[in-house]
């Protein structure tokens, strides 16, 4: 049987691109029983030509008395039909490499993003083919309780794996890792409940967190929560400090965290406190810090657990009906005085709003008002709740 290795005529392949044309290209790949390739393709005076297909006619026109091999030969080896033709004097090419999608670009499934791209169309990250950007995509139909995307503040991923204590070395988390590792950038793509997938930005995986989540089998489980970056651009001269320096930290491990307040089922107030005041003592003078994500994570725990599910506002008008996607009162944790206003991770500097709430604090009219107010509440939340543990502890 006649192999790619023994296609060494680039006019024989010259010969079967000529037929391409001549048939076009859905007679052509039906007499040779091909599908439509998606991923890499011969460009030949600006169009793209299905490469495999083309691999196969000219293998039958320069070894004509061998036996010829069928499509399945091709699936199992496209590197090897890239190189062949490559060899040749052809230039091969994905759909990603020519035409890369831009921001805002959208697609209703990933279905038709892989039509568009190439590569795969199962949940979870990707690279397309030819390619090294990593794709992040965080669907709110989907199982993993991603945070609401930003463009100005780090926002969580998920890690994959549906079932049990997430790791790192599981499934496409280290495509994740890779690109937290190198600082490379990555696309984030969205969509929103009812909506279509858009690649909102580029982002760049800064660090992780280890944070407490419930397994598609209903169980409490640790899971791994990226921190996502949004950067101006995929090249690393426009991002902020932060952003080119994070691959040169390395976050806490699994092991690490075992056995913490934040990663408990079921902390109290007082211990999540003690917790961050204990990674405050941790915490490295640099730019970027390996604990601040989980420090971060034991804050907003913390200050979620204090607010019992309600608003700690006073002018609050009322909560949302709906919960949010993991079945909790929707509710933001922010910082009253912004960290890069000299604020603190901490939950004497933290609060839980409603979104109307939220809204009010940080775009209103009077937000010195709204900071002095909140700074009130959350000192006084504070010393009650560590008063009520003291008091439960009969110390």
């Amino acid at each position: 049987m006649a192999r790619l290795s023994d296609l060494t005529e680039s006019t024989a392949v010259e010969g079967a691109i000529s037929e391409f044309r001549r048939l076009g290209r859905h007679a052509f790949l039906s007499q040779y029983g091909f599908r439509e390739s998606t991923d890499y393709f011969i460009l030949d005076d600006g169009d793209m030509i299905d490469s495999k297909p083309v691999a196969a006619a000219a293998l039958a026109r320069q070894h004509p008395n061998a036996a010829q091999p069928g499509p399945k030969y091709f699936e199992r080896g496209t590197s090897r039909t890239v190189r062949a033709l490559e060899a040749l004097g052809f230039t091969v090419v994905t759909r990603a490499q020519l035409h890369p999608p831009l921001p805002g670009a959208q697609y209703r499934s990933r279905t038709e993003v892989q039509a568009a791209f190439g590569g795969d169309n199962v949940a979870g990250p990707i690279r397309f083919p030819g390619e090294d950007v990593v794709n992040l995509f965080s669907d709110e139909n989907g199982p993993y309780t991603d945070d609401p995307p930003s463009l100005s503040e780090t926002f969580g991923y998920r890690g994959q794996g549906s079932s049990g204590p997430q790791r790192v070395d599981f499934g496409a988390n280290p495509l994740i890792e890779d690109a937290r590792e190198s600082g490379s950038p990555v696309r984030f793509w969205h969509r929103p409940k009812g909506g279509v997938f858009t690649f909102e930005c580029w982002v760049v995986v800064e660090s992780r967190a280890w944070v407490m989540g419930i397994g598609k089998d209903k169980k409490q489980r640790v899971e791994i929560n990226w921190r996502l970056r949004p950067v101006p651009g995929p090249n690393p001269a426009e991002w902020p400090e932060a952003a080119r320096l994070a691959h040169s930290v390395t976050p806490l491990t699994r092991e690490e965290v075992a056995g913490a307040a934040e990663v408990t089922p079921a902390p109290t107030y007082d211990d999540l406190v003690r917790r961050v005041e204990e990674l405050q003592q941790t915490a490295e003078p640099h730019a970027v810090s390996r604990t601040a994500y989980q420090r971060q994570y034991a804050a907003r725990r913390a200050v979620l657990i204090r607010s019992d599910g309600q608003c700690e506002s006073k002018r609050c008008t009322g909560m949302p009906p709906e919960p949010n996607r993991r079945g909790q009162p929707i509710l933001d944790v922010d910082h009253i005085v912004e960290l890069s206003q000299g604020g603190e991770d901490h939950p004497l500097n933290m609060v839980a709003l409603c979104p109307n709430c939220h809204a009010a604090k940080t775009r209103g009219k009077h937000a010195k008002r709204w900071e002095k107010e909140l700074s009130r509440i959350a000192a006084a939340a504070h010393d009650q709740s560590r008063f009520a543990a003291i008091e439960g502890s009969g110390a």
